[in-house]
């Protein structure tokens, strides 16, 4: 403080440069805050030449301030101080007083600065070796370290959900020896091929398969939901009940459709008998057998579902957390994504009324299955309308999405179902005519996004059976309708030591 108060003194310009930053609160004494804020009065003033008398003769105004400039001697310590500052040194000096003003600062402020300057230190090496270490450190490091505190503190109780961080390394070693035991797939989808495609439905994963109306979201997303809870559906053609292979919790969240329409989708996926046929009653002995029995295995089946006709986030995220907590569930299918009344206003709340385009609901929706997915550890499959010329369009993508293109960001992966149009149909006529096919595709799924997936911008090529819910996988080509040679994949899920287990088998796809 001696070296910078001379300094100052001998050269009162340093007070305009920018580069220096001093206050009278930089110096812990009264008689130095005194002497400091005289001088920078009097450069105030545009006086340029500043001694130890004018600064005498300008505090004699004030008599309380300049009884405490004489009872510290304040002309003997001014000329001295002027007569001994180096100019040389007064960066050296000046970051000396500013990093000891910044601690007193950090002090008052309630922070302990013992890791950067412990003043209790009683050995004279390690006093030492603290001053050394301090001297050597910048403001910005001093900063740095209290900065390091406060995100510690900070992510200790406001981190959101699923942030971390690590070395790079940590882990890799055991990653790969996992992925050598079993490879990074999730549990089945009714489509062997899109399970190859997408991996299966893995946990903390959000897919979402858009189409238009009447062409069967909800039928697509009820037979992937029950094809995971059952552990068996019976095959008309093999006259004999097929093994499935897994028995996963799952949910089915209906926004528009009763309980009961629901269950009688569910019912003919597992039996193979038409959904009319149950309606209207009409089954003979054989298939109503089929369907007694069909009942049963959903019976013991951890398949549940929830009607929520009118729907905020909060009851999304309340409801799926119950049956997460309550029964375990790992697979949720959301019937899918639009507006509601409930939704509108809880947005419109939370923006304290300001008014919100519907792209940007959605897009805060999707978002929030996304951090559902993370946070309880799930899978969500939802769906979209879509919108615009989706009945001529060649490669369907993200564009045709009604509401907010953007959703698409938050997807793992996206999808567009959708019946074939004529141009298609005509495109894949030389496919078709080398006869391997026993049904002619009725449905097209664009695949037009799928991360951690090689398969993208393609076309899954199907029968849809909409009156069971169920789906044929013909073939897959490219956008240029070329053929792609696809492996199924069929998944076997097991439990060992209450630990879930995959088992995959792939094979040749017969075209």
């Amino acid at each position: 403080m001696f070296q910078v108060l001379g300094s100052i003194l001998k050269n009162p310009a340093i007070l305009n440069d920018t580069k220096y930053n001093l206050d009278k609160n930089d110096f812990p004494e009264q008689f130095h805050k005194i002497v400091f804020a005289a001088i920078s009065n009097l450069k105030a003033e545009e006086i340029e030449d500043i001694d130890y008398v004018l600064i005498d003769s300008f505090l004699s105004s004030y008599d309380v301030q300049y009884k405490i400039f004489n009872d510290n001697n304040g002309l003997d310590y001014l000329i001295q101080a002027e007569e001994t500052a180096n100019a040389r040194n007064f960066d050296y000096h000046y970051n000396r007083v500013k990093k000891f003003s910044l601690l007193r600062k950090l002090q008052e402020s309630g922070f302990d600065i013992k890791d950067i300057y412990d003043e209790d230190i009683v050995s004279p090496k390690e006093h030492e070796a603290m001053q050394e270490k301090f001297d050597g450190m910048t403001l910005q490091e001093i900063t740095d370290i209290v900065d390091a505190k406060l995100i510690q503190i900070k992510e200790s109780f406001l981190v959101e959900y699923g942030s971390y961080g690590q070395q790079a390394a940590k882990g890799m070693k055991e990653l790969k020896v996992d992925l050598k035991e079993a490879p990074a797939m999730g549990a089945p989808l009714v489509s062997k091929i899109l399970t190859t495609i997408t991996r299966g439905a893995r946990l903390k994963k959000l897919y979402m398969r858009s189409a238009p109306t009447g062409v069967g979201k909800t039928r697509f997303s009820l037979g992937d939901a029950t094809n995971l809870g059952i552990n068996k559906y019976y095959d008309w053609d093999e006259e004999e009940w097929i093994h499935n292979g897994t028995q996963e919790p799952a949910l089915f969240i209906t926004t528009e459709l009763e309980i009961d329409e629901i269950q009688t989708m569910m019912i003919p996926f597992v039996s193979g008998v038409d959904e009319d046929t149950l309606l209207d009653g009409t089954y003979n002995e054989d298939q109503e057998a089929i369907i007694d029995e069909s009942i049963k295995v959903i019976e013991e089946s951890p398949i549940w579902l929830e009607h929520l006709p009118n729907f905020d986030i909060n009851d999304i995220e309340r409801t799926i957390q119950k049956y997460v907590l309550k029964h375990g569930v790992k697979y949720v299918f959301f019937d899918y994504i639009h507006t509601s009344l409930k939704l509108l206003a809880q947005i419109s709340q939370e923006s304290k009324g300001m008014k919100l385009r519907e792209d940007n609901v959605l897009l805060m929706f999707v978002d929030k299955l996304k951090q559902l997915c993370n946070r309880l550890g799930v899978f969500i499959f939802t769906a979209t309308q879509v919108s615009g010329d989706f009945k001529n369009v060649k490669d369907a993508d993200q564009s045709l999405l009604r509401g907010a293109k953007a959703m698409a960001d938050k997807l793992d992966v996206g999808i567009i179902a959708r019946v074939p149009s004529k141009a298609d149909l005509d495109e894949i006529k030389p496919i078709l005519s080398k006869g391997f096919y026993k049904n002619k595709p009725n449905m097209v799924f664009d695949i037009y996004k799928n991360r951690r997936g090689k398969f993208v911008r393609i076309k899954l090529w199907s029968y849809a059976d909409l009156g069971t819910c169920r789906t044929k996988d013909l073939f897959v080509t490219d956008s240029d309708y070329e053929i792609l040679p696809i492996e199924e994949t069929l998944i076997e899920m097991f439990s060992d030591e209450d630990e879930k287990q995959t088992n995959t088998r792939t094979k040749d796809f017969d075209f």
